[in-house]
């Protein structure tokens, strides 16, 4: 419903970015299985880029279990159509994004991992403000 005020053109404006919203799911994993060459891929981020924050894997099963997950299938820069899985590790201390695929059984295999930023993190903190307001 359009809010009332003195200018429509605003309320119509607000309209347009509501309808324009994307929507997410939210999905608590069961598994998450890394390979031994990209668990070491992960683990020495610091080695590859100046000042990165190296990644353990037990902490991006702790994403996975946070239950304001926030997922994108596919993650928008993916080139092989991975999922993009955004949550909160409380051992790294940092809201984290996990790269990972589903194979035809259905278990998780990640692909890689970072610290949130940017975009990433503004969409894993807005999803949060929004559950904690409903």
């Amino acid at each position: 419903m359009p809010r009332r005020g003195r200018c429509a053109a605003l309320s119509r404006f607000s309209l347009s970015i509501e309808a324009r919203r994307k929507s997410l799911s939210y999905t608590v994993a069961v598994g998450l299985h890394w390979a031994d060459e990209d668990a070491a891929y992960i683990q020495s981020r610091s080695s590859r880029y100046a000042g990165a924050f190296d990644i353990e894997p037990a902490w991006t099963v702790e994403v996975m279990a946070d239950a304001r997950l926030v997922e994108l299938s596919p993650y928008p820069t993916s080139r092989v159509g991975a999922t993009g899985f955004i949550g909160y590790s409380p051992s790294a201390g940092k809201v984290l994004v996990v790269i990972a695929y589903r194979d035809l059984d259905g278990d998780l295999h990640g692909m890689n991992a970072w610290p949130a930023s940017g975009r990433d993190l503004a969409m894993y903190l807005q999803e949060v403000g929004d559950g904690e307001e409903a």
